[in-house]
This record gives structure tokens, C-alpha cells and sequence, in this order.
């Protein structure tokens, strides 16, 4: 019994990726997680549009590239969208993170996000939600003849 391999070639297939960051908003002077999405939302939807994103935790703001062709195109998509975050989070005083998990704030000083999905998550999941502070990275490949 042996392995059978389909041999597909490039031109009959187009790859795509997407890329999803999360991270975290921080007070420049305590380091410590604010939950300060709303700010960040306010300005960042007239310059990120669709890329910004609020999380379940006011503390957490998410960045989503467009599908992409290829990696450099990808590539330029974080480096340009993480930059005018940067940028807007200055505007606000705070400052722009990313790590698996925060080392010291506490998940109990977390606001959570006002918003029918991450409520329900909450109601059903109760404290396990709550504790859910983490920081990911997604990437999203798709490919289609």
C-alpha cells in the first residue's frame, strides 16, 4: 500500500492568505493593560476602516490585513497597518503591545467589550471567558482552482 500524490500545479491553483493580530493596548507610564478600545476605535476606523477591530476585552485591539496574493504583500500590509496603529494609540497617550499574555495586569480589571456575541460568551462561559486574556496571531491561508 502505497502513498498516492496529486500533483497539482501552481497555475491551477490561487493561494491567498490573511493575517490577524491582537494586541495589546498599554498605559505608557504604569505598563499595565487599559481598556481603551473605544478611543482606539474612534480615530482608528477613519484611517484602518474594516482593518481595526475591538475584541471581547476593551484591552485588546485587533488588526486584519486584506487577502493577499503573497507574502510581501502581506508583509507590507502588518508593517503599514501596525505603524498608524502605533500612531493612533499615540494620539491617545497609550501605547501598542504584543505577547501571548500580559505579565502582570490582571484579567479581573479587564472591561469586557459591549457587544451581543462577546456578552452571550460570557453568560455562558462565565469566569473561563473572563480569564481569556490572551494576544494571537492568525494566519489565514486559502487556496481555490
Amino acid at each position: 500500500m502505497g502513498t498516492s500524490f496529486c500533483l497539482v500545479s501552481t497555475h491551477d491553483h490561487v493561494f491567498t492568505l490573511g493575517i490577524e493580530e491582537e494586541f495589546q493596548i498599554i498605559d505608557p507610564e504604569t505598563r499595565e493593560l487599559r481598556s481603551h478600545i473605544q478611543q482606539i476605535l474612534a480615530d482608528g476606523k477613519m484611517l484602518l476602516k474594516e482593518h481595526v477591530k475591538a475584541e471581547m476585552h476593551q484591552s485588546v485591539v485587533e488588526l486584519g490585513t486584506e487577502i493577499c496574493t503573497d507574502t510581501a504583500s502581506a508583509r507590507q500590509q502588518v508593517i503599514q497597518l501596525r505603524s498608524e496603529l502605533a500612531e493612533i494609540a499615540g494620539h491617545e497617550s497609550l501605547k501598542i503591545a504584543f505577547a501571548g499574555t500580559h505579565p502582570f495586569s490582571h484579567w479581573m480589571d479587564q472591561l469586557i467589550t459591549a457587544d451581543e456575541r462577546y456578552e452571550t460568551i460570557v453568560k455562558e462561559r462565565q469566569q473561563i471567558a473572563r480569564v481569556n486574556l490572551i494576544f494571537g496571531l492568525h494566519a489565514c491561508r486559502n487556496s481555490r482552482s
